[in-house]
């Protein structure tokens, strides 16, 4: 099974993007989703985006591995 944070997008710069968790680094990664733009939230796998989702669900998603910890 695979676990992967939401991460929003801080930049999109001559094909990169890049993304942040809420605690940690910024990092590139890459996609084959179309529409995505800086500030939305995604879900990453391996470097790629796998995933666009809401706010609402990047806090829910947030608020559970907390409680997991």
């Amino acid at each position: 099974m695979c676990l992967t944070i939401p991460k929003r997008i801080t930049a999109i710069k001559g094909g990169f993007i890049f993304v942040k968790p809420k605690t940690g680094k910024i990092q590139a990664v890459g996609t084959a989703i179309k529409n995505i733009k800086k500030g939305d939230w995604v879900l990453t796998h391996n470097d790629i985006i796998i995933a666009k989702i809401s706010a609402k669900k990047a806090g829910e998603i947030s608020v559970l591995l907390k409680e997991v910890k």
